[in-house]
């Protein structure tokens, strides 16, 4: 900042009705600072704050404001940090006046609706943890829900299993995720509610708990930052139980391993949440003090190492978007899963979806990649197989099953006349709520129209150099397909991909277009199941002449 700068920040200020400047503002290479008052009609004292101001104001610093108001004596209202600075999230502005006047106008209307009206806002605010590493090292713990209603004082161990670790600033992070809960003495367990693939990893950690009802913070909103002040909290029968377990535990090979310690308490009434800390062995935050020639268990004035938690259940996994129940609640079936069935498939997965099957016959090859959802790393393999892994990598809470592509390809195009054959591939199609064949096969779609669905049956395909897709609704799939291919749109196969050896010749099309009409395609679906309208087919046209335009035609 230069001088000049610095005067024009002065002036502004003072421009400000309500507002008045007590130290002169003072600069360094950082940050410009000063103490100045708040008055105004309906505020009976005036308040004082110091201020801070970033180098790279008007603009943020990162996701932050790069001017801060602070004063520690209105740590007890809410939107408030511990170092006393008010948070406020104002709007962009590059013109140094205007953005002034937002951020004190916003600095106001924090004092007018939380300081003069005490205003509680009716989404809940998670309480302030510090980012603490320990040995340069961070721990973060992903819990989700569980079936189990736990009662205040209740404690006993966590069954955890690692997942893979990442970096935060530069700085290791070990990512645990939760598996259970164990009541130390009613012999109850409490199952997290992921799905099979999570819950079926080897559990080598284990930690600690307690649930203690109430948030563990100053002002319902700055957690403890010392054991001492849990020492209202945990009673004697919890104290013992952690002296117990690190006794049992005291060697030369645990000495020092970190333990996590997990505290609950409740957010909503039917809602709770979990802090850990990490503990060490050997050095528990308990002493032993005899009292009426008894010993008891009292906690240590001692600081708190905080790790990461996050409520990973799956109402906030998905909370920023998802597609309709009518589609992540139903059973699905994906046929084929190469361009487009890979697409499809991973796109529901992360719109929510929970039981998905999978079926293709096909290998993975190197040239497939470049259109499809694969990976190069994992070389040759079966589709199926890869997808299904990286499918449960996406979500923790989606159960992927695979159907035998020789017992879907025997049954419906050998046995399928034998009217037995016929009414077991029904049955099991018919186990289905949704079936999307992407298989591009045109003899297996013959054969699916002919059967006797319950379900939906929803056939994705689309044209050469992906001018257009054809989406059609069961029944009469077979006529609507081969009628938009075979009479009514462009398919110029005179250009497809013939690749080297004596393979069957595909269409051509790039992972954008493919990808933006198979979105698009998923889009209408959704919207037909969400608002419950008629399951019209339809085909998406797209013209490029004149710049990108598509056109939805429905039938």
């Amino acid at each position: 900042m230069t001088e000049s700068f610095i005067e024009k920040i002065k002036y502004y200020i003072e421009e400000i009705p309500f507002v008045k400047i007590i130290t002169p503002l003072e600069k360094n290479d950082l940050y410009t600072k000063g103490k100045l008052s708040i008055s105004f009609l309906g505020l009976d004292n005036e308040l004082e704050f110091d201020i801070v101001i970033g180098s790279q104001y008007p603009f943020k610093s990162y996701d932050s404001e790069s001017i801060k108001f602070i004063n520690k004596d209105l740590l007890e209202y809410n939107h408030v940090m511990r170092d006393g600075t008010i948070c406020i999230h104002t709007s962009h502005n590059p013109n140094i006046k205007a953005k002034l006047n937002i951020d004190f106008l916003s600095l106001k209307n924090w004092i007018i609706k939380y300081y003069l009206k005490k205003d509680n806002d009716a989404h809940y605010e998670h309480i302030i943890v510090p980012d603490i590493d320990i040995n340069n090292k961070y721990f973060s713990f992903l819990f989700t829900e569980v079936d189990y209603k736990f009662r205040k004082n209740e404690f006993g161990f966590v069954k955890l299993s690692q997942i893979s670790d990442g970096k935060i600033n530069s700085k290791e992070v070990h990512n645990y995720l939760v598996q259970a809960f164990a009541n130390q003495f009613r012999n109850e367990i409490a199952f997290c509610k992921w799905s099979k693939t999570y819950m079926s990893q080897e559990s080598e950690t284990k930690g600690v708990f307690i649930f203690i009802d109430e948030p563990p913070a100053i002002h319902n909103r700055f957690i403890f930052d010392n054991w001492s002040q849990f020492s209202s909290v945990f009673n004697q029968n919890f104290l013992d139980f952690l002296h117990q377990y690190e006794s049992q535990h005291l060697n030369k090979a645990t000495r020092g391993k970190l333990v996590p310690f997990f505290i609950g308490y409740k957010i909503s009434k039917d809602e709770i949440h979990w802090q850990v800390a990490m503990i060490k062995i050997g050095n528990f935050p308990i002493k032993g003090v005899k009292e009426n020639r008894k010993w008891r268990s009292t906690l240590l004035n001692d600081t708190i190492n905080w790790s990461k938690t996050r409520n990973s259940s799956y109402k906030y996994f998905f909370g920023r978007g998802t597609f309709t129940k009518e589609l992540t609640d139903k059973k699905i079936l994906i046929i084929g899963v190469g361009a487009i069935g890979s697409n499809v498939a991973k796109t529901l997965v992360r719109g929510g979806s929970k039981q998905i099957d999978l079926v293709d016959y096909d290998v993975k090859e190197p040239e497939n990649i470049c259109r499809a959802e694969y990976s190069f790393y994992t070389g040759i393999t079966e589709k199926v197989d890869e997808l299904r892994t990286d499918l449960t990598v996406i979500s923790p809470f989606v159960e992927v099953g695979e159907v035998n592509q020789q017992y879907l390809e025997h049954t419906s195009k050998v046995l399928f006349k034998d009217e037995t054959v016929k009414k077991v591939l029904e049955s099991f199609l018919n186990g289905y709520d949704i079936v999307f064949d992407c298989s591009t096969d045109n003899d297996l779609m013959y054969v699916l129209n002919s059967l006797n669905l319950k379900n939906d049956l929803i056939n994705l395909s689309i044209t050469n150099h992906a001018k257009d897709l054809v989406c059609s609704f069961s029944p009469n799939v077979y006529k609507f397909v081969t009628t938009q291919f075979n009479e009514i749109l462009d398919n110029d196969t005179s250009d497809l991909y013939n690749p080297t050896g004596c393979w069957s010749p595909t269409f051509k099309a790039s992972y954008n277009d493919i990808s933006l009409l198979v979105q698009y395609a998923l889009k209408q679906i959704n919207l037909i199941y969400k608002n419950k309208l008629s399951k019209n087919s339809f085909v998406l046209e797209t013209n490029t002449e004149k710049g990108l335009e598509i056109k939805l035609n429905e039938y």
